[in-house]
């Protein structure tokens, strides 16, 4: 297990949160555990994500394209 952080431009936060919450089956299924999400002082659409999983696992769970289309949703966009 490893921590894996994830830095991610959005949008809109209040846009982007409802829609990483419900991807967290996602999430399980691809053996990732959520620790903490956290926002930039200066830029509070600047997030940065914090899980525990396999980083083996993270890489395919990320280029799958559900996942980029919702990613894409919720307004990341970086």
């Amino acid at each position: 297990m490893a921590h894996i952080i994830i830095q991610h431009r959005v949008a809109d936060f209040d846009t982007w949160r409802p829609v990483y919450e419900a991807d967290q089956p996602g999430r399980k299924e691809a053996g990732v555990t959520d620790i903490a999400i956290l926002r930039d002082a200066d830029d509070p659409n600047s997030v940065w994500i914090v899980h525990d999983g396999d980083p083996a696992l993270v890489g395919p769970m990320m280029s799958d394209p559900e996942r980029a289309a919702k990613m894409q949703e919720a307004g990341v966009t970086s």
